[in-house]
């Protein structure tokens, strides 16, 4: 019986979409971890740095069609940085940064998805560290072939908007203010 009420239900989706045929049906789309990665770099020192972020999962909505109306949210674990240094790494988690054991998430939810022409869009979310909250914009480029995403681009921001690194380390350590968040994500309709 729920085969029949399921086909019956895809029937009525059809002559829906075909009464409207402006109305665009958004895809679900799921972020693929392992052809992912989310990296940053920042200043030590004076020195260019890197690091990455080794686990996260994200899921969200898009039509080619309607991208005003894409959602996207992505959770980062924020004990999974990694410095390549396991002390650096493990200081990161402490309280004076990420505070790992009271944040274990950092999030970021899309609020607004603009075509810039071609592959390109102005992106504007919700990033959300250490229980800070701020508004930020980047560009993205974002291409779709059959059943593969793939979103990349950078994001720029004040590590201190969300109270990064302003302990007592400062002291020891000078980092720069500026971070910038390279992305390369790639997401594929959930099993």
């Amino acid at each position: 019986m729920g085969a029949v009420w399921r086909q019956a239900g895809i029937g009525a989706l059809a002559a829906v979409l075909a009464l409207f045929p402006g109305l665009a049906v958004a895809m679900e789309w799921a972020l693929v971890p392992e052809r992912s990665r989310i990296g940053f770099e920042y200043l030590q020192n004076g020195q260019r740095a890197r690091g990455i972020f080794a686990r996260y999962h994200g899921e969200g909505l898009f039509s080619p069609e309607a991208p005003e109306a894409a959602t996207l949210e992505l959770r980062i674990e924020s004990a999974s940085i990694d410095l390549d240094d396991n002390l650096a790494s493990a200081f990161a988690t402490s309280a004076e940064w990420f505070d790992a054991a009271t944040h274990p998430l950092v999030t970021y939810r899309l609020t607004s998805l603009s075509p810039l022409g071609g592959d390109r869009f102005h992106a504007i979310g919700d990033l959300t560290i250490r229980g800070r909250t701020r508004a930020v914009r980047t560009e993205i480029t974002l291409m779709i072939d059959g059943a593969k995403a793939r979103a990349e681009g950078v994001l720029e921001l004040d590590r201190r908007d969300f109270g990064l690194g302003v302990g007592p380390s400062a002291l020891f350590v000078e980092i720069g203010r500026a971070v910038a968040v390279r992305f390369d994500l790639t997401a594929m309709p959930p099993e």
